[in-house]
């Protein structure tokens, strides 16, 4: 992965749109090749290998379903919402400090959420329509985790069992008590009309293995590790600054 290979090119990377496209197809290496980047520093996560990663991952969403795509469509919503607060706070030098930053400005801009900002005090100007890094970033968190459920799940099944029900299980598990019965709702729909086939076709949709063998399920451990590796330096930050109940 040459192309991404300085991690002190981040902005470089993290500003290219060709970067941030749902067009350009669906790479596996790639993505982990950032998960391999993003876990050599979680306590300093690096912008672009960090979010990029996330972002990638919806896009096997589309590869199994295209309502599945759409119930997850908000991913690539809060990617963009990172990339623009790293425009706003130009001297952010990774994700912890740039949630940091956010908390420091004052004025609670670190709890907006696009409804509460009047409440807060910010119905009029630069803020009334900010929707946070800190709580974006959160959110990314519990997506993070609700792929490691899921790809956990995987190793535990023969190849033949129904991908939706692992996807909808872990959607239960680990998003659902985040989200509003209309949110749930779309995700069941979604679900309910997917197209999606089994374990092994999924396998090697996302991680691209012919065969769900032992070097499949290999792949798919490497990958989980890395994952939790990112997610705990995310979640650590949470955890130390109270802000897990952010909503």
């Amino acid at each position: 992965m040459e192309r991404f290979s300085d991690p002190s090119k981040w902005r470089d990377y993290i500003k290219d749109n060709n970067n941030f496209n749902q067009q350009v197809p669906y790479d596996f290496k790639q993505i982990f090749y950032k998960l391999q980047r993003a876990s050599e520093t979680p306590k300093n996560l690096n912008p672009f290998y960090t979010i990029s990663a996330t972002y990638d991952f919806t896009k096997f969403f589309k590869e199994i379903s295209s309502a599945l795509s759409m119930g997850f469509s908000d991913i690539t919503e809060k990617s963009e919402i990172m990339r623009q607060r790293f425009e706003q706070f130009p001297n952010a030098t990774n994700i912890q400090d740039l949630l940091t930053k956010e908390m420091e400005f004052g004025n609670n801009i670190y709890k907006l959420n696009g409804d509460n900002n009047k409440i807060l005090g910010h119905g009029n100007g630069q803020f009334s329509k900010y929707i946070s890094a800190t709580r974006t970033y959160l959110r990314l968190l519990w997506f993070m985790e609700y792929l490691i459920d899921v790809f956990e799940s995987l190793l535990k099944d023969d190849g033949n069992g129904p991908i939706k029900k692992i996807l909808g299980d872990s959607y239960n598990k680990v998003l659902a008590p985040h989200h509003p019965f209309l949110v749930r709702k779309a995700v069941g729909i979604a679900l309910t009309f997917s197209s999606a086939g089994n374990v092994a076709k999924t396998v090697k949709l996302v991680f691209e293995h012919p065969v769900y063998d032992n070097e499949a399920k290999k792949t798919i451990q490497q990958t989980i590790n890395l994952m939790k590796i990112i997610w705990k330096g995310g979640h650590e930050f949470y955890e130390k600054n109270n802000l897990l109940g952010l909503e």
